[in-house]
């Protein structure tokens, strides 16, 4: 039996922080890089473990629209560059260039659906990192900050609840002193997802963490991310769940 669809569900499970407002120039490119590995466990399927690493580099530019009550936010995949062992085609990522994510950053600091404009399975490849991009502060917060976060967000059927614990410090960064801000989440996820093989149910957690390196004007300079996702897939016709585990590390930089 074919497991890639799984794969992809899984991949696609992005844990999204909480985005707060900041004011950034009106564009930034970044450059995005993203490895994963994904461990399935098919022993019912008499298959036994199987693990994959591939790795995906994607070029990012944001821009922001201030709007009545918040900014309007837009993402665009300049273009995507495959990896040792990419599932994704050279063709298929050259043909993902060019589409477009949509948000609202309230006033409130939260981004109201951040959505992908159209449909295109390879954007889902990139998507996880896109959390690198806009830090979760506020302007005017100093070093020696803690706070708590929580977020519940839908993605594609499945529910997901994030809480995230923050700090503030300060860093160096290319010889001048930034504010650095670091979160540490965990997360629950359950829900059902409709493909070719039938209904999808999707139960786990997640852990993890993220780093941003800021500005004085709180544009994210460089970030990280890293999180382990152990998820339990389960389709009608199989006896048991397939236990999966994900794995990525992520790292966002501001192109000059």
């Amino acid at each position: 039996m074919k497991v890639r669809p799984w794969v992809v569900a899984a991949i696609c499970l992005g844990t999204l922080a909480a985005w707060t407002p900041f004011s950034p120039p009106p564009a930034k490119r970044y450059r995005l890089d993203l490895k994963t590995s994904v461990s399935q466990d098919l022993t019912v399927l008499g298959q036994g473990v199987q693990t994959t690493n591939f790795s995906n580099t994607g070029y990012i530019t944001m821009s922001t629209q201030d709007s009545a009550g918040g900014q309007a936010v837009t993402l665009v995949l300049d273009s995507l560059v495959t990896g040792d062992s990419s599932p994704i085609s050279p063709e298929a990522a050259k043909g993902a260039a060019g589409v477009k994510w949509h948000g609202f950053r309230q006033a409130t600091g939260k981004v109201q659906g951040l959505k992908l404009e159209g449909n295109n399975d390879v954007a889902g490849a990139i998507e996880p990192a896109l959390q690198e991009l806009i830090p979760p502060i506020k302007p005017g917060t100093h070093e020696g900050q803690v706070w708590t976060d929580t977020s519940d967000t839908e993605n594609d059927g499945v529910a997901v609840r994030t809480v995230t614990n923050f700090q503030t410090s300060t860093e160096a960064f290319q010889g001048t002193k930034v504010l650095r801000l670091a979160g540490a989440f965990s997360s629950a996820m359950s829900g059902q997802r409709t493909g070719p093989q039938g209904t999808l149910t999707i139960e786990g957690t997640a852990t993890g963490t993220n780093s941003w390196l800021l500005g004085t004007d709180f544009t994210c300079l460089a970030g990280t991310h890293s999180a382990v996702q152990n998820l339990s897939l389960s389709l009608a016709q199989i006896p048991q769940p397939i236990p999966v585990t994900v794995k990525t590390e992520g790292s966002a930089t501001l192109l000059k």
